[in-house]
């Protein structure tokens, strides 16, 4: 994961915030919910986050913190989906604990320390816009529930669900992190444009899209990075682009 070598110090550092959460007095959280989640999943929304505020300003424990809000409520987000939808008579209590109680209870307490995480660290300004990311977060999942096959029958509703379980993700953490350095309004704008164009690539990519059908997305990330600052804190977004134009990349990399 090469795309990330320029960040490398300031990811470790949320990652140190992240692992202290994960830990306490009945165990770990891996002991009770799937936790999963590869290199690229543990990295790609705190990079956008430290890329954002590398761009304006420096990065702060503050934005360590950001960064980390960020992934808990994607990781949050990522448990509650893969939760069993109930328990059947036949189930051992044990089988019903580990693929529902559990996950259940893991999602929520991931929840929960992105709220204090926001209190400890002094940002609690952003918890509207991190809480409207959440609800679009979960009313994809219920659209993707509700509408199984949509990508071939709905694609206007698909391209809402994937904007908003993903590019949602992507966007709000550029704008916040830019936010949090000292970013003027319009360039608040460009960087959520960024994001919302790069996540969009993203999420139909991981889902079996071309690089052919995200073509327009990656085009217009490529014009917005134009419009920013001219810097060396843009290039694992440039790096990111590179790797998303080939083929398959993103589902060998979450597969």
């Amino acid at each position: 994961m090469h795309i990330f070598n320029d960040i490398a110090e300031d990811l470790h550092q949320v990652q140190l915030l992240l692992s202290d959460s994960f830990s306490f007095r009945a165990g770990h959280l891996g002991e009770f919910a799937p936790m999963e989640f590869n290199h690229l999943d543990m990295n790609l929304r705190p990079a956008i986050v430290i890329t954002a505020c590398r761009l304006f300003g420096p990065v702060t424990r503050q934005a360590f913190a950001l960064a980390a809000i960020l992934q808990f409520i994607y990781m949050a987000s990522r448990i509650h989906a893969g939760v069993k939808e109930g328990a059947s008579g036949k189930e051992r209590p044990l089988e019903n604990r580990l693929g529902y109680q559990y996950p259940v209870l893991v999602g929520d307490y991931i929840y929960g320390k992105f709220f204090t995480t926001l209190c400890d660290f002094g940002i609690e300004r952003y918890l509207k816009s991190l809480a409207e990311l959440i609800c679009s977060i979960n009313k994809s999942g219920i659209h993707i529930l509700r509408n199984p096959g949509m990508e071939h029958t709905e694609k206007q509703l698909y391209l809402d669900v994937v904007r908003g379980e993903t590019a949602e993700t992507f966007a709000c953490g550029a704008f916040l992190g830019a936010d949090l350095a000292g970013a003027a309004g319009r360039d608040k704008d460009y960087i959520f444009q960024v994001g919302l164009n790069l996540g969009m690539a993203y999420g139909l990519l991981e889902r079996g899209a071309t690089v052919k059908q995200v073509k327009e997305y990656l085009t217009a990330t490529e014009i917005l990075l134009t419009r920013l600052p001219s810097s060396k804190d843009a290039q694992f977004i440039r790096d990111l682009l590179v790797l998303l134009t080939q083929e398959n990349t993103v589902q060998c990399m979450v597969g």
